[in-house]
């Protein structure tokens, strides 16, 4: 049955207080948040009496993430951010005299792009791939750069203009040469369905604070596929890595799957404050999420054509997240008169302003932000 956005909108305190399009930046504040991090509030006071709570609410993280991308819980690590569950994968691969290349695209974030130029240091020689265009994924290029000194593939799933990668051919010639893919989906976990073991990917990573509508900044997951996991020796261990984390042991023995790749304690905050949107995202569908995101889009894309605006964002569905991202004279001007009208948009250098339908928006805030855009532009002509 097709869920009820009209709904379910009632759930987002965001969304009845602002005109809210950055859920790529954000995702909207849900209700059951407030009251889940309530719940957290109270648990600081017992101290040390708490902590099987806490390794509760630990473990079933774990799976409901793990529910979400089409994993197992142990193949599920948990991480501050996406640049730091990249980085325990970095670390633990080891360039060799026939296999030292990762290859990446101009078009990740720069989080990312820092991290994998970071292991030219380490004896990596980095092939960056552009964009031919600047807007859509290099998946051809990408494809004619793999051979058998490639060691991994790391770009995101979805980009941060909004293009979306074609990763089947993309793995399978990785594969075929002997390399891992890294892709990063804190652009598509919660808008686009993500099924692991169907796509084959080696690891994968993300942040819940965008279309998974955490309520906070400070955890993202890192899956690993299990055969690679026990293959890989993570560099930079803690005990929560170790295989029985409270045998408090004298030598490190690695868990069997992805947990092998955390550190100490996580922060606890974080994870109250992603149930809800986790469980919001299972709930309803990412498949349905995604289906009326589009709707509400392609609406938009509509009315963008007619005012003349160009998207730095691909059009198809099939190469697209739940972003586009217009080609607007003075965007930042742009973005903070919107805001003065309860709009809420954002910039990027080069990508132009970042819009992002959530499925629980409306029809009628996608008109007002036309009509806002229109009276954008004609200021723009009287000037």
């Amino acid at each position: 049955m097709t869920p009820d956005f009209d709904e379910l909108r009632a759930s987002f305190p965001t969304l009845l207080e602002r005109t809210y399009f950055s859920t790529h930046g954000f995702g909207p504040l849900l209700r059951q948040t407030l009251a889940d991090l309530d719940d957290y509030r109270r648990t600081l006071v017992p101290r040390n009496r708490v902590v099987e709570a806490w390794s509760a609410q630990i473990e079933e993280t774990r799976e409901l993430i793990a529910r979400l991308v089409g994993a197992l819980p142990d193949e599920i690590a948990l991480g501050p951010n996406a640049t730091a569950c990249q980085a325990a994968i970095a670390a633990a691969l080891v360039p060799s005299p026939d296999r030292d290349v990762i290859l990446t695209t101009n078009l990740d974030f720069p989080s990312s792009r820092y991290l994998w130029h970071a292991q030219a240091r380490r004896g990596f020689r980095i092939v960056e791939v552009p964009s031919r265009d600047g807007i859509g994924m290099p998946v051809d290029e990408l494809l004619a750069a793999i051979d058998e000194r490639v060691a991994a593939v790391a770009i995101p799933l979805v980009a941060w203009n909004g293009a979306m990668l074609r990763s089947a051919p993309l793995i399978a010639a990785a594969h075929a040469a002997g390399a891992i893919v890294v892709l990063d989906a804190s652009q598509a976990a919660g808008i686009v369905p993500i099924d692991v073991r169907a796509m084959g990917v080696d690891a994968l990573v993300s942040g819940t604070n965008k279309w998974l509508s955490s309520g906070s900044t400070g955890l993202a997951f890192l899956y690993v596929r299990r055969s690679l996991a026990q293959r890989l020796a993570p560099a930079y261990p803690g005990w929560f890595a170790h295989v029985d984390p409270r045998a408090f042991a004298d030598e490190f023995e690695p868990a069997l799957g992805a947990r092998r790749f955390e550190q100490g304690s996580p922060a606890i905050e974080p994870l109250y404050a992603a149930h809800a949107g986790l469980r919001f995202a299972l709930e309803t569908g990412v498949a349905a999420m995604r289906a009326r995101s589009f709707d509400l889009t392609d609406r938009l894309i509509v009315g963008i054509d007619a005012l003349g605006i160009g998207l730095t964002t691909p059009r198809s569905h099939d190469e697209r997240g739940g972003m586009i991202c217009l080609d607007l004279p003075d965007a930042d001007r742009a973005a903070l008169r919107f805001a003065e009208m309860a709009i809420d948009v954002d910039t990027r250098p080069g990508i132009g302003l970042r819009v992002s339908c959530h499925p629980c928006n409306s029809v009628d805030e996608c008109n007002r932000l036309l009509a806002a855009l229109a009276a954008f532009q004609h200021d723009l002509r009287a000037r």
